[in-house]
């Protein structure tokens, strides 16, 4: 399957800038504590390259996943871009670190460098031969049907969800909305679909349920997954679970 070069750059971009983010949140929040408790040592920093470490590793990891999930390729323009995301990420998180550095942290911020670029040369020569950690690289089955499924005639333009969400609508709806995915579950549309539609189906259905299930969800997720989940129901042919799925979205965003 034929894929964009374009868009694919666009999601590494993405990520790239939301690893830098997410380490600029964390390292806040250490130095922060760290004031609090008057303590800003070798420690602090100690932590906040580990954290560096950690956000590294599990970012371009999934980068990794989620280009080969994409393009079913793990060499060539695929390799190099994943490569520069990776480097970005890297240096992105690195100019955070430097930005907030003191003469106590100076050493272990140079080390906590050269750390995150072996690591980041580690995962990206498993990437280049097919493997990731110590398993070989498989797609996920989500992207791989939404893939399919995009790029066959007759598929269906994803369904809007408003963003005006309503706690008070949320509370009257949220069990019902785990209702109507556990109906959808045990559906004959359901057990028409193929292994590949039905892994895809569940493994969404679990996280809008997850969060569905909470008094307070988290706004961003639900609304994000539980658009993911309609535009799957819909293009796998689950009409009757989308459009009763959407319908209740609606109620709790406003669309």
């Amino acid at each position: 399957m034929p894929y964009n070069s374009a868009y694919l750059g666009r999601q590494l971009n993405e990520r790239a800038r939301k690893a830098a983010e997410e380490f600029g949140i964390e390292v806040a929040n250490m130095l922060a504590q760290a004031g609090v408790n008057g303590v800003n040592s070798s420690r602090t920093y100690l932590r906040i390259s580990a954290a560096g470490m950690t956000i590294v590793e599990r970012e371009v990891n999934a980068a990794i996943q989620f280009a080969y999930s994409y393009t079913g390729e793990h060499d060539g323009e695929v390799f190099d871009q994943v490569s520069y995301c990776a480097k970005q990420m890297v240096d992105k998180i690195m100019g955070v670190a430097r930005s907030r550095n003191t003469p106590v942290g100076g050493e272990i911020i140079n080390k906590m460098e050269v750390s995150l670029r072996e690591c980041k040369d580690i995962i990206l020569d498993n990437f280049k031969h097919g493997m990731t950690g110590n398993e070989r690289l498989k797609k996920d089955p989500l992207l791989n049907v939404i893939n399919n499924q995009s790029n066959s005639p007759g598929a269906i333009l994803q369904v809007g969800i408003g963003d005006n969400f309503s706690q008070s609508a949320f509370t009257q709806n949220h069990h019902e909305l785990v209702n109507a995915i556990d109906r959808a579950l045990a559906s004959a549309e359901f057990s028409q679909l193929n292994q590949e539609q039905k892994d895809a189906f569940s493994d969404t259905a679990v996280v809008v349920k997850e969060e569905a299930a909470k008094p307070t969800p988290d706004v961003g997720k639900l609304k994000r997954w539980g658009t993911r989940l309609v535009d799957l129901s819909k293009d796998i042919g689950m009409k009757v679970a989308a459009g009763e799925i959407v319908h209740l979205l609606n109620s709790m965003f406003g669309g």
